[in-house]
C-alpha cells in the first residue's frame, strides 16, 4: 500500500500550447513524474530536463511504458491507433482536454479539471439542497488561456447538470476570441452559461424559490426573496488545483465493489462530455442544437444514459 506522503509515480503527454501550466501541476510534491512526452520537441526535452524523466515521442510507446497514471494534456483527438493503446493497458488515464469521443473510446479515463472536486462546486451542491425550485441558473467561468476553455467548458456544462437536471436544447455563440456562451434549457430551469479567458475564477448564480444566491471564488450570498439574508461568508479557496486532485486519486479500476460507482461516474463524464461538445457545434453553427441527437450521432442511447445516470 502506498504511503500517504509518497509521491505518485505519473506519466505525463503534453501538447506545446499547455506546456506551461504541465510545468505548475507537475512541480507537485505528490507527484513523481517518470516519463514525459510531447509531439513538440522542444516541449518534450524540457519536461524531460526538468524532471529528470525519461522522454518519448510515441504516446503509445509512453502508454505501454506507464505502470500506474498517464495524464494527456491536449486538445488534439486521438487518432485510432492511440485509443487502442490506451484502452488495452490497465493503467489510469487522466484527460485534461477530453471530449465525447475520447471518453468512448477509453473507458478508464478520468477528466481533470472536476466541478465536484472545486471548492465552489462543492458549495454549489451543498446551496441545492435547500434551495428549492430554481428558475434560474448562471455559470461564468474565467480560464487562464483560450488553450483552457475546453476545461472551463466542461465545469460550466457539469454546474448545469447538476442544478437543471438533463438538458437537451442548447444555443451557444462565440467560440472565437477565447470566449462561449450558451443558453440551454434544462428539466428543471433554464440557464446562461458563459467561459472566457483572462483570469482563473468561477460564480454561479441560482434564482427561485430559496431567492437569490451567488456563489464565486471568494464569497457565498445568499438572500431569500423577502431580502433577508440566509448566508454570507468567504468561500475557502482551493488548497489543490482540481487537476492535481483528480490524478492523485485516479486508480486502476481493480476493486470489483466499485464497479456501479465507476459506472455511474462515467455516465455522468459521458453527459458532460455531450453537453459541451453541443455546445460548441452550436457556436460553430450559430443555430440550435440537440444533445440527445449528439450522443446518438455516437451510437450512445440518451434515455438510458439519463436514467442509469441519474
Amino acid at each position: 500500500m502506498r504511503h500517504p506522503f509518497e509521491p505518485r509515480e505519473i506519466s505525463a503527454w503534453i501538447e506545446g500550447a499547455r506546456a506551461d501550466r504541465a510545468v505548475r501541476i507537475l512541480s507537485d510534491p505528490r507527484l513523481a513524474p517518470t516519463r514525459v512526452g510531447s509531439d513538440d520537441v522542444r516541449v518534450r526535452r524540457m519536461l524531460s530536463e526538468r524532471f529528470g524523466a525519461e522522454a518519448f515521442d510515441d504516446l503509445r510507446q509512453l502508454a505501454v511504458a506507464t505502470t500506474d497514471a498517464l495524464w494527456i494534456d491536449r486538445c488534439a483527438p486521438l487518432g485510432e491507433l492511440d485509443r487502442e493503446a490506451l484502452a488495452s493497458e490497465d493503467i489510469a488515464i487522466v484527460a485534461g482536454a477530453c471530449e465525447l469521443p475520447f471518453l468512448l473510446a477509453v473507458p478508464q479515463c478520468e477528466t481533470a479539471p472536476s466541478f465536484r472536486r472545486m471548492q465552489t462546486g462543492r458549495t454549489l451542491l451543498s446551496v441545492c439542497e435547500a434551495f428549492g425550485r430554481v428558475s434560474v441558473f448562471q455559470a461564468a467561468i474565467a480560464v487562464p488561456s483560450e488553450f483552457h476553455l475546453a476545461e472551463g467548458l466542461r465545469v460550466a456544462a457539469a454546474s448545469a447538470l447538476t442544478v437543471l437536471g438533463t438538458i437537451d436544447e442548447v444555443i451557444a455563440f462565440g467560440g472565437k476570441d477565447g470566449t462561449i456562451t450558451a443558453s440551454v434549457v434544462g428539466q428543471r430551469g433554464l440557464g446562461t452559461l458563459a467561459v472566457g479567458a483572462g483570469a482563473e475564477a468561477t460564480a454561479f448564480t441560482l434564482v427561485g424559490d430559496g431567492g437569490l444566491a451567488t456563489i464565486s471564488s471568494a464569497l457565498l450570498a445568499w438572500r431569500r426573496r423577502d431580502g433577508s439574508s440566509v448566508e454570507e461568508s468567504a468561500v475557502e479557496l482551493d488548497r489543490d488545483e482540481p487537476t492535481i486532485q483528480t490524478i492523485i486519486e485516479a486508480e486502476r479500476p481493480t476493486a470489483a465493489g466499485a464497479a456501479a460507482l465507476q459506472d455511474g461516474h462515467r455516465r455522468m463524464r459521458l453527459r458532460i462530455a455531450a453537453l459541451a461538445d453541443t455546445i460548441r457545434l452550436s457556436a460553430r453553427t450559430a443555430h440550435s442544437e440537440s444533445v440527445e441527437a449528439m450522443l446518438r450521432g455516437f451510437d450512445v442511447d440518451p434515455i438510458e444514459l439519463t436514467l442509469r445516470g441519474e
